[in-house]
């Protein structure tokens, strides 16, 4: 079998490890890649991900039973849709499904008219409609870039001077370029936040275990927000309906999402003609009145799925999954759980989130079995060293039987990282080993 990873991240890191770990002999292919896929064995072919006709002109020389993709910008820009053009099997969904996520405008009004619980908000393109409905709500508030902004378009207000500012930066001060030429002003929901990914082939649904990912940059969820600091799994937000069943059963949290969340949207992307297929990721707050949606991707989430992929037992076969789905066929009957607790902590580069610095050299720690490094912005240098070329730099996975196990090695194998000016958080799962505490 031979595979096309789409991508060259820490999530298509995990993608081609769990791959690897799934079908040994499979034969990967991957465009860009990143040094820790090329280790997988993978050939790495020098195509950036939203070079649409040159991937698909890959996947058709390279003769490939699946394109897998990794990131959101390929989904938008229609590399499924140009790969089943050409009669080859592609993994997510078409750049016309992909706008749950490529607009948050368009999301939102799907919700709303599907009756799907999530907050109240409106959409504009000038700062004084914007600055009306910032009043009009009160701080605390949250501001949105519609489009994609690489996970940091969202402001979470705690003043109305805050959104102002946030606002003025998206509309005016194109801040987020053509992401933020329309701005949500959203009610700020109150809650802990899961990721929950669910397969779907655009009716059936098979969802993996929940996470939680750290978005701010420090400890204690403090400073600006990042594409994901780090994210634990299994993780319930502390709600004891999202818990893990003993007997491997889904729990009653998650079934609850699926009736009242997954399936009116499936519901109403097939009555729009433009079903859903591939991963969709939920976005969820934990509110007092019951799961709401924060947002929607088109694909797995990062750095959850470094988190995620890993927490599953060895028997789970979610590439027979996205097979199924890449050729048009039903996702077959499974029911995926978490086996053992993972952490990701994952290491930045100097700066990061506001400016980053790259190109300085990478040493890395020996690690055990249960813990795995995931390249997410490294490169090698043309004397072969290892340099960080990217905000977030790399992913360390730690597995263990209780998430204190889990978070203690992976904070350790965090710090044993080197190069000038990591930084890295020490607290990932914080919330629920807190828990953990008051309860023991």
């Amino acid at each position: 079998m031979k595979l096309l990873i789409v991508g060259g991240g820490g999530r298509e890191h995990a993608l081609a490890w769990r791959v690897r770990r799934e079908v040994p002999d499979a034969v990967l292919v991957a465009a860009p890649g990143n040094p820790g896929i090329a280790a997988l064995g993978a050939a790495c072919h020098a195509i950036r991900a939203d070079d649409v006709p040159a991937l698909v002109s890959l996947a058709a020389m390279e003769r490939v039973d699946l394109v897998i993709v990794g990131p959101e910008i390929p989904l938008a820009l229609g590399l499924v849709d140009a790969c089943r053009q050409r009669g080859i099997a592609a993994f997510g969904p078409t750049a016309a499904a992909a706008q749950l996520e490529t607009s948050k405008a368009f999301a939102k009004q799907l919700m709303h008219a599907a009756n799907v619980p999530t907050a109240r908000a409106t959409m504009h393109t000038d700062v004084v409609s914007a600055m009306a409905a910032v009043r009009a709500l009160g701080a605390p508030v949250v501001v949105k870039a519609s489009g994609l902004a690489a996970g940091k378009g969202v402001v979470v207000a705690t003043t109305l001077e805050e959104a102002e500012h946030a606002v003025r930066d998206m509309l005016d001060g194109d801040a987020f370029g053509d992401a933020g030429h329309e701005v949500l002003v959203e009610e700020c929901m109150t809650g802990e936040e899961l990721s929950l990914f669910v397969l779907t082939d655009g009716t059936r649904v098979v969802a993996l275990p929940a996470a939680q990912d750290h978005k701010r940059i420090g400890e204690g969820d403090t400073g600006p927000n990042t594409g994901g600091m780090g994210a634990y799994c299994p993780a319930d937000g502390g709600d004891p309906a999202f818990t893990p069943r003993a007997d491997g059963s889904m729990a009653p949290g998650i079934a609850h999402v699926m009736t009242t969340i997954v399936e009116p949207v499936l519901a109403a992307m097939r009555a729009r003609g433009t079903p859903f297929t591939g991963l969709l990721y939920c976005g969820l707050m934990l509110t007092p009145t019951g799961p709401r949606v924060v947002e929607f991707n088109c694909r797995f989430g990062d750095p959850e799925t470094q988190a995620v992929l890993p927490a599953l037992g060895d028997d789970v076969r979610l590439l027979d999954a996205m097979l199924a789905i890449g050729r048009g066929d039903a996702l077959p009957e499974m029911h995926i759980t978490a086996t053992r607790a993972t952490v990701t902590t994952v290491v930045a580069a100097a700066g990061y989130p506001t400016g980053v610095r790259t190109g300085d050299a990478i040493t890395l720690p020996t690690v055990g079995d249960d813990t795995i490094v995931f390249h997410a912005g490294t490169r090698l240098a043309d004397d072969g060293t290892l340099v960080t070329a990217g905000g977030r730099v790399l992913a360390v996975t730690a597995i263990g039987d209780t998430l204190d196990d889990a978070q203690r090695v992976s904070r350790e194998v965090a710090a044993a990282v080197r190069f000038d000016g990591a930084q890295h958080r020490r607290d990932i799962g914080w919330r629920a080993l807190a828990r953990d505490a008051r309860a023991s």
